[in-house]
């Protein structure tokens, strides 16, 4: 592994997991059996360090999606639009019959995961997996090793992608991923105030400088500066650069929304959970009918052009 990877190695298996999260684990592990191969914790549950206040993201990585689905409509539905994402509840072992925890957690094969963080228009895997995360479960070391490597390609894809939007400037690691971050943002349907991508980045101070150490001074028009580092392109290049910023947030959102149509028939109560999604990701709030939330999957579709005529997804 190179430096990058070698730091991101230290971030998965830094520190314990929150307690209530080996419930949520067990579960699913219940539910994949041998195909599970790691799971992986990120999101505001992880930053608090407590995973009895709030939604606690996971990610699960299994070794191929017949093997972890059986060959259902699960599988092809997750290979043609990674990741599928489904709602957990668990009885909190802590404080049985009283408490629940809940996840929210996506699936993903490690080896499509690998190529999505590497590449590709879409910033969904590469954008939110260079940012901090912890590993909960691994089926051996070895796996562990292929998804730090993986999230250096991230990390390298995400850095090298918003570097032209940075010039002509001078910036320290905290301005320059506050910056990268507020651009993925963009792409996702999220109107995040100014101020979250600068508070993610701060939870996480000393990861963020780390990586931007690494990773900044081999990018191309990237040198040191006293207080940080110098971001110059060419014209054309900045100019491309928002061109490509441009066309990766009209088919990121176009995605998204696709996702959560998605996330309407693998959620119990998927309904309920998309129009709050998209309610809370662009302030377009659409009540459910009993109808819906009888079809999700066909009222999803309807849901859709609704969005589109509510400007949504524009």
């Amino acid at each position: 592994m190179n430096a990058v990877a070698t730091l991101l190695r230290d971030d998965i298996g830094a520190g314990d997991a929150p307690e209530g999260v080996t419930a949520l684990v067990a579960a699913i592990r219940a539910r994949f059996g041998d195909a599970l191969q790691a799971v992986l914790m990120y999101g505001s549950c992880r930053r608090r360090g407590n995973a009895r206040d709030g939604l606690v993201d996971l990610l699960a990585l299994v070794d191929g999606y017949r093997h972890a689905y059986g060959g259902t409509r699960g599988a092809f539905g997750n290979a043609l639009l990674p990741p599928n994402v489904y709602y957990l509840e668990v009885e909190d072992p802590a404080a049985p019959g009283d408490d629940v925890l809940r996840s929210k957690y996506a699936v993903v094969s490690l080896a499509a995961f690998e190529r999505r963080c590497a590449g590709g228009l879409d910033a969904y895997f590469w954008a939110r997996f260079s940012q901090p995360a912890r590993a909960v479960y691994a089926a051996q070391p070895a796996v562990l090793d292929r998804i730090a490597t993986a999230r250096a390609a991230a990390a390298e894809r995400f850095a090298r992608e918003a570097a032209p939007l940075m010039a002509p400037d001078t910036l320290d690691a905290e301005a320059f991923w506050t910056r990268a971050l507020r651009a993925s943002y963009r792409c996702e349907l999220r109107p995040e105030p100014v101020s979250a991508a600068r508070a993610l980045v701060r939870a996480d101070a000393a990861y963020w400088q780390a990586l931007a150490a690494a990773l900044l001074p081999g990018l191309p028009g990237v040198r040191d500066a006293a207080d940080g580092w110098h971001f110059d392109a060419p014209r054309p290049r900045r100019a491309a650069a928002r061109v490509k910023w441009g066309l990766r947030r009209a088919w990121g959102r176009t995605l998204n929304v696709a996702r959560l149509l998605k996330a309407a028939g693998t959620f119990t109560n998927g309904i309920d959970y998309l129009v709050w999604k998209v309610e809370r990701h662009s302030g377009v709030r659409i009540e459910p009918t009993p109808r819906m939330r009888r079809h999700p999957r066909l009222a999803a579709l309807g849901l859709a052009w609704r969005l589109w005529r509510g400007k949504a997804l524009q």
